[in-house]
């Protein structure tokens, strides 16, 4: 006993200090940063501060690195947001901020290269979902009389406006259907801790270590008795929101919508990338909805199908970041880029 107490000091010591060297390396690395991301705009839209600037990079071997800087509103875009009703307000999530790619790769950029001396406006958000696109719609009519808009839409974004899927920034529909908002929680004083320690970003932003989802799966791995042989769980597929479920939520969006007087929408439907050269792909009910209500409304629909499976097949090159983020790479974005822009030319 004498002796445990005797070595354990020096034990912590060494302990204490391989933390403070792992500490020193990763702030030499550039591994990802703080975003503090919050509600600084609008209560219900999700931004960073205003000109904070950050570090994204993706897993173990911190591929794709970038440092990413807000704008006056909080947006990560090429320059400030300022009045003017001859901009275009390019919105979505994650793929419009797109924070992966260099800055003159991304889609806002290289859509205002397109279109010439119109500015594009940014207003990504990444994890959102439909129903928080039409609140950044509404914020760049309000705030910039934005009359021009272009929804990218990813396949998962209508399902995702249900609460707690995980992709909400404020308003989504409750499991009867009732409209709520479920707004992001402010990170406690020991969250905010440590992300500012480089060694627990790295540990939690790039590995993706979650420890109480590391328990679930150790509790769950002792508990769920194995196949039997020759038989393996079912995976779930990509389906999207059942169609019910769908009309409520196109029902909500378009109505938020037809608040914005002199509005146009251009609605940008991502395609199945997974399987663009396997033939005819069957769409999803609530995207084929999506795509109806808005016809039936007279706004345009571009489906990036064909254009993508025109490029994979002519080039044999992938439309991805890599196997690892499925994001669209530069040259994704470059060809829908030009879908768009010969779209709005018109």
């Amino acid at each position: 006993m004498r002796r445990l107490l005797t070595t354990f000091p020096w034990f912590a010591a060494g302990i204490a200090l391989v933390l403070i060297l792992l500490e020193v390396l990763f702030r030499i690395l550039p591994v990802s940063t703080a975003t503090r991301s919050g509600y600084y705009a609008d209560p219900v839209i999700l931004t960073y501060p205003a000109h904070h600037c950050f570090v994204a990079a993706t897993g173990w071997d911190l591929k794709n690195n970038q440092r990413i800087c807000a704008n006056n509103y909080g947006f990560v875009a090429d320059h400030d947001f300022e009045s003017d009703p001859n901009a275009v307000a390019l919105i979505g999530d994650s793929f419009i901020e797109a924070n992966m790619l260099p800055a003159q790769d991304r889609p806002a950029a290289q859509l205002e290269k397109q279109l010439r001396g119109r500015q594009v406006y940014a207003f990504g958000g990444p994890g959102s979902n439909l129903l928080d696109y039409a609140e950044r719609a509404r914020f760049a009519a309000t705030h910039f009389g934005i009359k021009t808009f272009v929804f990218v839409i990813e396949r998962g974004d209508v399902k995702q406006a249900m609460c707690g899927s995980g992709n909400v920034h404020g308003p989504c529909f409750d499991a009867k259907m009732n409209l709520q908002t479920e707004t992001q929680p402010p990170p406690s004083a020991a969250k905010r801790l440590l992300r500012e320690s480089a060694l627990a970003q790295y540990v939690f932003s790039q590995l993706k270590f979650d420890p109480a989802l590391a328990v679930k799966n150790l509790l769950t791995k002792w508990q769920t008795a194995p196949s039997p042989p020759g038989q393996t769980p079912r995976k779930q597929g990509n389906s999207g929101a059942p169609l019910s479920v769908a009309r409520t939520v196109l029902n909500q969006f378009f109505s938020r919508l037809s608040t914005i007087d002199g509005g146009r929408f251009m609605f940008v439907i991502d395609a199945d990338r997974a399987h663009l050269l396997d033939g005819p792909i069957a769409e999803t009910e609530d995207l084929q909805l999506l795509r109806t209500e808005a016809e039936a409304r007279k706004e345009i629909v571009v489906d990036t199908t064909e254009a993508f499976r025109a490029f994979e097949a002519g080039s044999g090159r992938s439309l991805e970041v890599g196997p690892y983020d499925h994001h669209w790479n530069r040259d994704a974005v470059r060809v829908a880029s030009n879908l768009i822009a010969e779209k709005l030319s018109r």
